[in-house]
């Protein structure tokens, strides 16, 4: 599939979270279910980012051209998308393939691709955002102890302090910073929106280092 129809499936995704989260806002539910609505929102587009790194991975994979009409240089050439999909589970040693971790990407884009391809160059551009992402992600479907310590991590950074008590993840997403990395910006909305800088420039829909969110360091 041609790297611009994964785009435009993670976009829409992304339409589809935001719709639902200004219903959550608009005062038809109570707090808990607001929370539970924006916890789910969270997930739902994390897998849609994980879905389309893959796809558009193997799309490179396979010759396809960036969004905006240029090679990515690979050095493979495999057959077809089930060869490609079983060179990345075998490099990766793996019965899964793994899409949620910035580091385990950047060293797959270094064993499959040129130093620029789109997908690394999205990486390093949006390494904390994802980073934090995947941490609140994780704190909501697993509530561990082991979680926590890395959601509380997430708090220190976007908020500068640590709450007392600490919020549920989907209250910590309805929350509007005044200071920090997030200033003036709700948290979920700005997930979402990283989310879809990560996809326009890793499709090669917008030049790097035109986006408005990365801070390009890991946290």
């Amino acid at each position: 599939m041609p790297v611009g129809e994964h785009l435009d499936l993670l976009s829409s995704e992304i339409d589809a979270c935001n719709a639902l989260r200004l219903h959550a806002l608009s005062g038809v539910m109570d707090a808990a279910s607001r929370s539970l609505v924006y916890e789910s929102i969270l997930m739902r587009a994390f897998r849609s980012h994980e879905n389309f790194l893959e796809n558009v991975f193997l799309s490179y994979l396979l010759g396809e051209s960036t969004e905006s009409g240029d090679a990515v240089q690979t050095f493979v050439s495999p057959r077809d998308a089930v060869h490609a999909r079983r060179m990345l589970s075998t490099s990766a040693n793996a019965r899964f393939l793994d899409w949620s971790e910035v580091d385990t990407v950047r060293d797959r884009c270094s064993v499959f691709f040129e130093s620029d391809s789109p997908i690394y160059v999205a990486s390093i551009g949006l390494a904390a955002e994802l980073s934090w992402l995947k941490k609140v992600r994780n704190h909501a479907a697993h509530n561990s102890i082991e979680s926590g310590v890395q959601y509380s991590n997430v708090l220190r950074h976007v908020l500068l302090t640590v709450p007392t008590p600490i919020p549920p993840p989907g209250d910590f997403l309805q929350l509007t910073p005044r200071s920090g990395p997030m200033r003036n910006r709700e948290v979920l909305a700005f997930f979402l929106a990283a989310i879809q800088e990560f996809a326009n420039t890793a499709s090669g829909s917008a030049p790097s280092g035109t986006g408005s969110i990365g801070t390009g360091s890991e946290s």
